[in-house]
């Protein structure tokens, strides 16, 4: 392993402990005592607050200031600076201030070369993502509960009007430009799914009820898992030309080929109905759906709109 690596993970490892000796890090690593010793001379001779202590029962201790002087090369900050601008479509952002001052600081210790890779790139590559104004300013109060399994009591708009009740979050994923926070409702004693930008108060100090230790245990991968099991499923089954055999490839599920064309068949969620019936309305002749009853009558409806557009 190349130095600089070897230091980056040492330099993790320490803020991932209290206290240390260097044998500790020679054993974990290892290395002799004696390049432990200088692994850790070069780090805090590079800004890491690390303190010693002599004699029996001492070591090291890293200072809790939550700083990473870490260093990047040009391809790796280039990375960041658009990572960040893929993200810039969504109204609020966790940590959204502090992604930005650390993108500033580091622009202003980049070299010359990397600010010119930067600016340039801004002239020639650019995410098109639907942007939404849509504000969440409670999302860093949600996430933090749900790092914390906490409770949270919240105002929440709903079709019936706003509502106070006690959530315990599970986490925050956001989609078609919106935040969403999956969360177990006190209220419905039950995990919905609830907009972020309709959540009108977050309260951690409001709220009644003791947090939940098993839905402190669940992870975001645990809802989607849960969620995928409940949705209803149906059969999907559709002719296609050779030419709509190219634009289903993408979907996965039974492919089978017959003479010029074939046949997709594929287990699909009824909630996706909809989006699998225009879908395959846009294809036209190279598409015929056979299953299910549903779609066809959908397409059906869609193909009687459009020609009430055109008249007779």
């Amino acid at each position: 392993m190349p130095k600089a690596d070897r230091l980056l993970s040492v330099l993790l490892a320490l803020h991932s402990r209290r206290r240390f000796t260097a044998g500790d890090l020679a054993l974990e690593f290892g290395i002799s005592r004696r390049t432990a010793l200088r692994y850790l001379h070069e780090l805090s001779a590079a800004g890491v607050p690390l303190a010693s202590r002599p004699g029996p029962g001492g070591g090291y201790l890293v200072l809790q200031d939550r700083t990473l002087p870490l260093s990047f090369t040009v391809d790796e900050a280039v990375s960041l600076f658009f990572a960040y601008q893929s993200l810039r479509s969504y109204g609020a952002l966790p940590f959204d201030a502090e992604l930005g001052s650390a993108l500033r600081k580091l622009y202003q210790h980049l070299p010359a070369a990397a600010k010119e890779r930067i600016d340039r790139l801004r002239d020639h590559l650019s995410f098109s993502m639907l942007h939404t104004d849509v504000e969440a300013p409670h999302l860093g109060i949600l996430l933090d509960a749900a790092l914390a399994g906490e409770v949270v009591e919240i105002l929440y708009r709903s079709a019936q009007g706003p509502s106070r009740r006690d959530i315990q979050p599970i986490g925050i994923y956001a989609q078609n430009g919106l935040w969403y926070c999956p969360a177990y409702c006190f209220h419905r004693q039950a995990i919905r799914s609830f907009r972020v930008d309709r959540v009108l108060a977050a309260d951690p100090s409001a709220s009644t009820h003791a947090p939940r230790p098993d839905i402190a245990a669940l992870k975001l991968e645990d809802y989607y898992d849960s969620v995928r099991l409940a949705a209803e499923k149906t059969h999907l089954e559709v002719e296609l030309t050779e030419a709509g055999l190219r634009h289903v490839e993408h979907m996965g599920g039974d492919l089978v080929r017959k003479g010029r064309g074939g046949v997709l068949r594929k287990e699909i969620e009824v909630s996706d109905i909809p989006l699998f019936a225009r879908t395959f309305l846009g294809l036209g002749e190279d598409a015929r759906v056979l299953a299910p009853p549903e779609m066809v009558a959908m397409i059906r409806e869609m193909l009687r709109s459009r020609l009430a557009v055109y008249g007779a």
